[in-house]
């Protein structure tokens, strides 16, 4: 469980921190360097990166939870299941 908590916590930091580059750097960035082709070019494919790794990021913390979610459903009902009495055998049970 802290492993999946400390992948929520990196998750969360490092995307409020790309956040924050973006909006204060990047505008004066391409601003700065779209006239050259190449590095327009460098540009686009560095924020593709960038965003495929944050989703990435996150893809991890949805598995994360979700296993952690569906991995206390089997004995929830494994639990149930124990639990039902018979009510359609009105004598002893001969086994």
């Amino acid at each position: 469980m802290a492993d999946r908590t400390s992948r929520l916590w990196v998750a969360i930091l490092i995307t409020v921190m790309d956040v924050t580059v973006f909006e204060r750097f990047f505008t004066i960035i391409w601003l700065a360097l779209s006239p050259v082709l190449w590095t327009r070019v460098a540009l686009s494919l560095m924020l593709t990166v960038w965003t495929g790794s944050a989703a990435v990021i996150w893809l991890h913390v949805y598995y994360d939870f979700r296993h952690l979610l569906y991995e206390h459903r089997p004995a929830a009902a494994l639990g149930r299941a124990n639990s039902k009495v018979p009510s359609d055998q009105g004598g002893p049970i001969n086994v």
